[in-house]
Order: C-alpha cells, then sequence, then structure tokens
C-alpha cells in the first residue's frame, strides 16, 4: 500500500472585498504514484491476501456509501459557488483555489471507491476529507450570508439617511413658505395700518377745513385748478381760467363754466 500522501490547501472562508481569508482546508491528496493505480493498490480484495490485518480487510456495509458521497460533493460545488462569487468580487485567493475544485472532487470518488472495497483507511481519508469541506462550506456560507447582512444594513442606512435628508428638505421648503406667508401678512397687516393712519388723517383734514369754513361762512370749492370759498347756500363754477363766480342753489350757471366740487366733503 503506497504510504506517501500529498497535501493540499482548500480555502475555508473569507471576508468580503478581498479580505484575508479565515483559514486553509488541509486535503489528503493521491498517493505519491499518482491517480488510479495508486489507489488500486489499496482495493486488493481480503481473499487474495490472508496476511492481510483486520483493518484492511475489506468490509461490507462501508461507513462511506453513495449518500455520503453526495452529501460531500454537495458542500463541495456549494464551496466552488461561493468562492467563485467571492474571485467576482475581487478575492485573489478565491481566484486562485478554484482550479483546486476537480483535483478535490477526483480525490473524493478515489476514496469513495476505496472504502466500497474495503480499505479502511480510506474510509477515514473520505470522512475527514468530507469533513473538512462541509467545515469550509459551512463557514465561508457564514462569512457570506454576514456579509450580505451587512450590505443589506447599510443600504438600509443610505436608504434611511435619503429619507432624512428629504424630510429635512421639505422641512426647510415649509419652514420657508411658512416664513414667507407670515412676511406677506406682515406686510399686509402694515399696509392696512398706513391705509387706516392715511384714511384718519385725510378725515381729519376735512373735518378741520369745514371748522374753518364754518368760520368764515362759506364753503370751500375747488375746480379747473382753482380753489375759493364761496357763502353758505351757493354753488361756485369757475371758466377755467382762475374766475369763479358763486351760483345760488337752483339758479343757472353761466354758458361754458365749470361747477366745482366742495373741498371738505366727505367721499362718497
Amino acid at each position: 500500500m503506497s504510504s506517501g500522501i500529498i497535501s493540499k490547501k482548500l480555502l475555508v472562508g473569507c471576508g468580503l472585498g478581498g479580505a484575508a481569508l479565515l483559514s486553509m482546508l488541509a486535503m489528503d491528496g493521491l498517493a505519491e504514484a499518482g491517480g488510479p493505480s495508486a489507489m488500486a493498490s489499496r482495493q486488493t480484495p481480503a481473499s487474495s491476501d490472508p496476511a492481510l490485518t483486520p483493518d484492511q480487510q475489506p468490509s461490507e456495509g462501508s461507513p462511506a456509501g453513495a449518500p455520503r458521497l453526495g452529501v460531500a460533493q454537495q458542500a463541495l460545488a456549494g464551496l466552488a459557488g461561493i468562492r467563485q462569487q467571492q474571485c467576482q468580487m475581487g478575492n485573489h485567493l478565491a481566484c486562485q483555489a478554484l482550479p483546486q475544485m476537480p483535483a478535490i472532487q477526483q480525490q473524493l470518488t478515489q476514496l469513495d471507491q476505496g472504502c466500497r472495497s474495503g480499505d479502511r483507511k480510506a474510509c477515514s481519508e473520505f470522512e475527514t476529507l468530507a469533513q473538512r469541506i462541509s467545515t469550509a462550506y459551512s463557514e465561508s456560507a457564514a462569512v457570506m450570508q454576514a456579509g450580505e447582512a451587512g450590505m443589506a444594513r447599510m443600504n438600509a442606512w443610505r436608504a434611511q439617511m435619503n429619507a432624512n435628508a428629504e424630510a429635512s428638505m421639505a422641512n426647510l421648503q415649509a419652514q420657508g413658505a411658512a416664513g414667507q406667508a407670515a412676511h406677506n401678512a406682515r406686510q399686509e397687516a402694515n399696509a392696512a395700518m398706513t391705509r387706516s393712519w392715511e384714511a384718519g388723517q385725510a378725515s381729519s383734514d376735512r373735518a378741520h377745513g369745514r371748522y374753518i369754513d364754518s368760520i368764515h361762512g362759506g364753503t370751500t370749492m375747488d375746480g379747473g385748478g382753482v380753489q375759493a370759498r364761496v357763502p353758505y347756500g351757493t354753488t361756485g363754477y369757475t371758466d377755467g381760467r382762475g374766475n369763479v363766480v358763486a351760483v345760488p342753489q337752483g339758479g343757472r350757471a353761466p354758458d361754458g363754466w365749470q361747477e366745482m366740487d366742495p373741498t371738505f366733503a366727505a367721499p362718497q
């Protein structure tokens, strides 16, 4: 039986974005002679050599069977898929591990065949290799899931920050609109106060003018650019050239003369 064993390595897990791998999976290889011929030397039936020790005798129903091989192959396929994803993400160590996968697959198959033929050492090596593959797959899957969860949290954080920024902008816009509305309201209130003051002043001026007219016993009138006071009970008329005539109420005004308006009369 061949005693030389080649040592191989399989990546177990790695962080995202090119982080260092968590561990290296050591794998037993084929015999130094390499290939099926070396394995065949471990598949000699017990009947051909009575001197074989009990642990070398072939056994029916060996531990490693088709179901166990299928599980190991599935784990190896999953591990290869993870390494492919990591390689595409820029992890050079994962890229270096990908070419090793076919050799590991071949070794699994050969060890399974040896175990089925009764080679207990092959069974032990198959179990060890299968366990290491399973561990590497589990750890790598956990690393990928953690990375995806971290990316999901980052995306959620970004979405929240964007929502906060939009809400803040909307709040600022609302505050600006409210401030502008308040400013407009203040301006309108000031304008109304000004108009009210002006109206009060005009009313006071008219009242003062009527008071003065009462002292002089007449009514101040305007028209044609002329202002004159005419006696109570009369209406002033002007020819537009500075001349004014007082016509008793009900009387007839001169032809072509313009009727004048009371200066201090209340607005209509």
